[in-house]
């Protein structure tokens, strides 16, 4: 990541500083990882608080800490209403500041083997930041993103979910340039109760498209016609295995590929 001062990240987040300002050069939210001088933000679910594990943040070496509640540890602190909110709004911010060229990918299926393939072809002639297995989440998209460095050209992040607006929430803090929509089949129905809601909620991930963004969608997608007016006046392409005769066959090559018109694989793709 970018070295922050805590009045910075006090500043992005919205959050009280308590103690000293300090620069950070490193941001966990897991103990396993904590490293001399880093930032630990101790994010808060519903079924779990890593505020009980502050203590041994601070024992291994942490300068701060980012909480909902005050702590009593000989430490700079920030107080947030949201820790994960916090660290999305970081995520967000670098970013920005950063500024790549950013492939957001979602889909039912496929997700972590298309953005390992492109990822792969990416990376032959730039730096890129993709995600790290399949950390797709509100909580590992900004992860991600946290890693980005001036030395970053490109990033490959795939946005998941199991919900209406999870992927409404980390495409606004990917803020993509291209978008790609792999394909919709059934799956996570328990959240999204039926295809059609499964449809709609990858199509959240055109929320954070920019401006003068790229958007790639399967033609073969059930309830494609739900997106009309999301991807109207956008600069739109379409890729097929079932409807050959409706594309026209495009062949990536490397000098083709500019996150702008990025397709992870060989397949019959019109404009």
């Amino acid at each position: 990541m970018i070295p922050l001062s805590l009045k910075k990240i006090a500043i992005i987040t919205n959050g009280q500083l308590y103690g000293r300002d300090l620069v950070i050069n490193d941001i966990v939210i897991d103990t396993k990882q904590v490293t001399l001088g880093c930032l630990f933000i101790a994010l808060k679910g519903k079924q779990f608080d890593a505020y009980i594990f502050i203590k041994e943040a601070v024992n291994k070496g942490c300068a701060a800490i980012i909480s909902q509640k005050k702590i009593n540890y000989n430490v700079s602190y920030i107080i947030v209403e949201d820790t994960s909110i916090a660290l999305g709004k970081i995520a967000s911010w670098i970013r920005q500041k950063i500024n790549p060229k950013i492939l957001a990918i979602t889909g039912s299926c496929g997700k972590t083997s298309v953005k390992e393939m492109t990822k792969s072809i990416l990376e032959k002639n730039k730096k890129i930041i993709s995600t790290i297995d399949n950390l797709n989440n509100h909580i590992g998209v900004p992860i991600t993103l946290i890693r980005l460095t001036k030395k970053h050209k490109y990033g490959v992040i795939e946005l998941g979910a199991n919900n209406p607006g999870e992927i409404s929430y980390t495409s606004n803090i990917a803020q993509p340039n291209t978008v790609l929509i792999n394909n919709i089949y059934h799956a996570h129905l328990q959240g999204f109760k039926s295809l059609l809601g499964v449809s709609k909620a990858k199509s959240e991930i055109l929320s954070g498209l920019r401006s003068q963004g790229t958007v790639i969608i399967n033609l073969d997608s059930n309830h494609l016609s739900q997106w009309k007016k999301k991807i109207k006046n956008k600069n739109v392409f379409y890729f097929s295995i079932e409807k050959k005769k409706k594309v026209i066959f495009f062949l990536l090559t490397l000098q083709y590929i500019q996150i702008k018109h990025v397709l992870p694989c060989t397949h019959h793709l019109v404009k």
